[in-house]
């Protein structure tokens, strides 16, 4: 019996998770002492199926208005707009007032602002346009506390950021092995993260670009919590060690 005890308190031990499991950015060469210039990401390129708002402003107001997006309830198809912002089309391309079928697909929104800028030079002059992308979405899925779909306003989300909004990793999320699945111009990537390693922050998955998948696996531990026959019969071993010793108190009485 003590025997039987003695396995399967081990067998419950092995599940467990140990404290430098869960500790992040304790391996590799310590963090310098003192500041170093933050990398910046590579810029963002415009690609089929994002948002963008635009807007554009002229010394003459009135003159500038037929050039801006009056806000849409809903949206139409190729190149559509909601609440003034404009859909990429397939092809790259968004349909403008006036100007009609404009291509931005692949390019980044200062030369996309350059290139507007100068289709309007002839209606307007000195134009102020405006152009921002209104919905960065990515997925965190795996052991996180909250594996969801988020879309966002932002034009610039590391992977801690994102690990943070699904509520940070779980007791038994694999922190050296995280996936990020990246799809560009038509081609899917596959980076991978490992937190503990200090120089997280120049891999060059620590920018998230837009629709990334984010997997965060299990480690074998979380197997083991969930299958392990031990833990399942550990109740019944409890209470067969109480009667046990009920018994031998009894025994002893007599």
């Amino acid at each position: 019996m003590l025997r039987f005890l003695f396995l399967s308190a081990l067998a419950l031990l092995s599940s467990c998770v140990s404290h430098q499991e869960l500790v992040n950015f304790n391996e590799g060469p310590e963090f310098p002492a003192q500041p170093q210039e933050a990398p910046e990401p590579p810029p963002l390129r415009i690609q089929p199926d994002d948002a963008l708002f635009i807007n554009v402003h002229a010394l003459d107001v009135e003159l500038a208005a037929p050039f801006n997006l009056a806000p849409l309830n809903t949206a139409n198809e190729g190149g559509a707009a909601t609440a003034a912002n404009y859909l990429v089309d397939g092809e790259g391309f968004i349909e403008l007032p006036v100007i009609g079928a404009f291509h931005v697909g692949g390019l980044t929104i200062p030369e996309a602002r350059d290139s507007l800028r100068l289709r309007l030079a002839p209606y307007l002059r000195e134009p102020i346009v405006t152009i921002r992308f209104t919905q960065f979405r990515f997925t965190v899925l795996g052991e996180v506390k909250t594996p969801t779909t988020f879309t966002l306003p932002e034009e610039k989300i590391t992977i801690l950021e994102a690990l943070g909004m699904a509520g940070d990793l779980t007791n038994y999320g694999n922190r050296t092995n995280i996936l990020v699945v990246r799809e560009q111009n038509g081609r899917r990537s596959y980076g991978r993260i490992n937190l503990h390693d200090r120089s997280v922050f120049q891999n060059p998955y620590f920018y998230l670009r837009p629709n990334d998948v984010i997997y965060v696996e299990p480690l074998k531990q979380k197997t083991g919590a969930v299958s392990d026959q031990a833990a399942k019969v550990l109740p019944w071993i409890s209470a067969g060690t109480v009667m046990l010793n009920l018994i031998i108190i009894l025994t002893r009485q007599r």
